[in-house]
């Protein structure tokens, strides 16, 4: 039997495959820190990723700094599957064949899924610029100063900008331009592709969502009652107040030069002229007293991110492969250690459709590590 029959029923050909599928289609999720874990792993796991550590400069001599990477906890809450049919007269193409018409595809739905979820960690960051009315320079140079003046590291090449429909087109329209973009203006005009302006990798995502603002009636709140350094659940109020806060609504606190999100996971409503347990992200920078003001940000926008890789984290672990031991399917579950990325593949026969069955899924979690390291672009 030829190689091209084999891997028909090879499941470490396909999950191997989907794993090169995978990393060539990843959008956000190809610019993130990614990390994994070498053991199979259930739904709502824990797995810990590992990071590298950071380091300060010392008066020598100094003490010995950890050089121990620090640990990320992320709970494995995505299991996601594709399941499809291979025909008898499937069954006779080459590999290439259902790579192409299958494989590829049934990836293809696995990391739009991926990209979504981690496009949904946006409402975690804090920081935004408005966009421009037309899509100008400005709109660049406006998130790099913010970043820039939040210690974002700008120089390792690591900063990204993601971008939606409308500030894609706006951009390719800017550096499509001779005048601006000289010789890099023909790479634009050929592929559409934005490339590298000002230390980011501009490019555009399909998956990037759409922020939902809160309905609350006014923009002036107030604290309500005093919270201490690092509480992460506060009150506010106002005269008259009713509406709504939503997940990844923006408001800054008087005498505070830190900016913060709600990320409550439904909304909060006003009742009797105060919001009360609104979930704050990042923790409260300083203590804050009794009637503070709080200036909140509402506006529907598409959530277009520059970012740090180490803003956003993607973790993976592989699943069991106990079907293989079972020997009611043929499985393989594998992981590469370069790119972080895990698959597992299954395959077997199902004879009431004469067909051969084959699902490939993934587990993984998805996690802001720090929205300091990021900064929305609002339009």
């Amino acid at each position: 039997m030829g190689t091209n029959v084999l891997s028909v029923y090879d499941p470490y050909f396909y999950a191997n495959e989907g794993l090169i599928a995978l990393e060539a289609s990843l959008g956000m999720a190809g610019r993130v820190y990614r990390g994994y874990d070498r053991k199979p792993k259930a739904k709502g796991s824990t797995i810990e990723i590992r990071r590298p550590g950071t380091f300060v400069a010392q008066d020598a001599p100094s003490s010995d700094q950890n050089v121990e990477a620090s640990g990320i906890e992320m709970r494995l809450d995505y299991w996601k599957e594709v399941k499809f049919s291979l025909t008898d007269k499937e069954l006779t193409f080459t590999g290439e064949e259902i790579i192409k018409e299958h494989i590829r595809p049934a990836v293809y739905a696995l990391s739009k899924d991926i990209d979504s979820k981690l496009n949904g960690l946006a409402e975690f960051v804090p920081w935004y610029v408005d966009a421009q009315a037309v899509t100008s320079i400005d709109d660049l140079t406006g998130v790099s100063q913010v970043m820039f003046e939040n210690r974002v590291p700008m120089d390792d090449g690591n900063l990204s900008l993601e971008v939606g429909s409308t500030l894609r087109a706006g951009f390719q329209k800017l550096f499509s331009s001779n005048n601006l973009a000289g010789a890099a203006s023909q790479e634009v005009l050929k592929t559409g592709h934005i490339g590298n302006w000002l230390g980011f990798e501009l490019f555009g995502n399909q998956n990037v969502g759409a922020h939902v603002k809160g309905t609350c009636s006014v923009a002036a709140l107030a604290v309500n009652g005093a919270f201490a350094k690092g509480a992460t659940v506060i009150n506010l109020d106002a005269a008259a107040v009713t509406g709504t806060l939503m997940l990844g609504d923006s408001f800054a606190i008087t005498g505070d030069g830190q900016r913060y999100v709600v990320v409550n996971s439904s909304p909060v409503t006003a009742s009797g002229n105060a919001f009360t347990g609104v979930q704050v992200y990042p923790p409260l920078a300083q203590a804050v007293a009794d009637n503070a003001v709080v200036a909140m940000s509402l506006m529907n926008y598409t959530n277009s991110v520059a970012f740090h890789t180490n803003a956003f984290a993607l973790g993976m672990a592989p699943l069991s492969d106990i079907g293989e031991q079972l020997g009611n399917a043929r499985v393989a579950s594998v992981v590469d250690p370069k790119s972080g990325l895990a698959m597992r593949s299954r395959i077997w026969y199902a004879p009431d459709a004469s067909a051969v069955k084959v699902a490939l899924d993934v587990l993984y979690a998805v996690k802001c590590l720090d929205g300091n390291l990021a900064c929305r672009l609002r339009k």
